[in-house]
């Protein structure tokens, strides 16, 4: 059975970017999520933050998504811009990820929690410690460029595709 993770509107991590996890936006472009685009949206979390929130369809199965999710080991394979990054603690609930980044112009250093609120179909994260990247204006649209770019080496990783250089 293949499952499309569009239809979850799955908001992806994007280290050195502040993202906003959440369900499916009403308004989404469901005709531009299924014909292949990464659909990115600047959005705030209810405290007030900006960030970014990429949503892509992706064909493969649910478990293979998840497996992808959680291959620690491949995200530096998956996403260039990790220098380098460890696994401080993983079980059934999470896990706690330290990352060390290039970004736009600057490196970052920050601790994720990336919670398994429903193993195998949701998990969201949380930043514990280092540095807070808030991308202002002048960054916004690099930004934009690097997490559409993020979402599209993600699906062609899940759908094992080529990646792109």
């Amino acid at each position: 059975m293949r499952w499309t993770w569009g239809a979850a509107c799955m908001a992806l991590l994007m280290p050195g970017m502040l993202l906003v996890t959440g369900p499916p936006v009403a308004g989404s472009d469901w005709a531009a999520l299924f014909a292949g685009d990464v659909v990115v949206e600047a959005v705030k979390r209810l405290d007030g933050i900006p960030g970014l929130r990429a949503s892509f369809a992706v064909a493969a199965p649910r478990e293979r998504i998840w497996a992808v999710l959680l291959d620690y080991a491949s995200f530096p394979k998956i996403f260039p811009d990790i220098h380098n990054m460890r696994v401080l603690t993983h079980d059934q609930q999470g896990a706690q990820v330290e990352y060390w980044v290039h970004a736009i112009m600057s490196k970052y250093h920050y601790v994720l929690y990336r919670h398994y609120d429903e193993p195998g179909r949701r998990l969201t994260w949380t930043r514990v410690a280092g540095d807070l990247v808030v991308p202002k204006a002048l960054l916004r649209m690099e930004a934009t460029r690097k997490t559409r770019e993020m979402g599209e080496r993600l699906r062609n990783w899940i759908e094992g595709r080529p990646m792109p250089e």
